[in-house]
């Protein structure tokens, strides 16, 4: 009986499958902490491979579907310049390329710029490599990791070289996030993670940031689902603490279509002093902040 529970909880859960930075970020901002979101493609290439889904936030659209068994992707791009950002997966393995050129003007030289991504299964876990034409490299990892109260571990470096001609500085950053990922009856699951944070830009002081974060993402009928994310961070370096910032979205479900939307959280506090001027449309702020509607197949 309690394993049928279970299933029935998880069931009941799955119904509410929600994608997008637009749900992440408001989860708290970590996109590695929910695997099952599209959201990791770019620091996890080989998770193209776990969805059929069609995407857009206003600005940009994105496909990705099965062919004769194996992936492909494609998305529009947002700079003006771009020429092709796909992505391919068969199945375990996965990689992305992104390739934009802008012409030669009076002012200008003709430029053209590139990234790579390529992820795969591995030390049972997942694993993402990034890298583009300004030498910046990116290493991802993510597995299940039993330390003290969590299960799982995300692992970030990136390394940006300096480059004298553009004037900007070497960055180096480093973090490792300890995360534990649970579900509960009635539709609800919560995330609670604690990690450190590196990061060095040039001759200046880096920062050392210790980052509590907390969220919880609950179905309040079977088409609405409420999101709530809260992050905090010391700075062991010396620089300035993150006194704590509250995130909240909402997720609604129309059967293969979704729609997450961000919320505005400073009119969010004015909504809960004053609802009804809201429920009436009287209302001079806006709620939203930001919206993505996402067509699973």
């Amino acid at each position: 009986m309690k394993n049928v529970k279970k299933l029935l909880i998880f069931l009941t859960i799955s119904t509410f499958v929600f994608a997008s930075w637009t749900r992440t970020d408001a989860l708290g901002g970590n996109a590695g902490y929910w695997a099952d979101d599209y959201a990791n493609i770019k620091n996890f290439p080989a998770s193209v491979n776990d969805h059929s889904v069609a995407y857009t936030n206003g600005m940009n659209f994105t496909t990705i579907f099965d062919h004769d068994g194996t992936t492909w992707g494609f998305e529009g791009g947002t700079g003006n310049d771009d020429v092709v950002n796909m992505y391919w997966g068969n199945g375990t393995m996965g990689a992305s390329f992104g390739l934009s050129m802008s012409p030669e003007t009076d002012a200008e030289e003709a430029v053209t710029a590139y990234d790579i991504g390529f992820g795969m299964p591995l030390a049972g876990g997942d694993f993402g490599f990034t890298y583009d034409d300004s030498g910046t490299i990116g290493i991802n990892h993510r597995r299940a990791q039993s330390v003290w109260v969590w299960d799982n571990m995300l692992v970030n470096v990136g390394m940006t070289p300096e480059d004298t001609d553009a004037g900007t500085d070497s960055k180096t950053a480093f973090s490792v996030d300890c995360y534990t990922n649970r579900a509960y009856e009635g539709g609800t699951s919560g995330l609670f993670a604690l990690g450190f944070h590196y990061g060095a830009v040039g001759e200046a002081d880096a920062t050392m940031n210790l980052v509590w974060t907390f969220a919880v993402e609950s179905a309040m009928t079977d088409w609405a689902t409420l999101r709530v994310g809260y992050n905090k961070s010391h700075d062991f370096g010396g620089g300035a603490n993150n006194g704590g910032a509250v995130t909240m979205g909402l997720g609604f479900n129309y059967g293969s279509f979704s729609l997450d939307m961000a919320l505005n959280t400073a009119t969010t506090t004015k909504l809960f002093n004053d609802p009804v001027v809201y429920m009436t449309g009287r209302n001079s702020d806006a709620l939203g902040a930001g919206w993505t509607i996402s067509y699973n197949w």
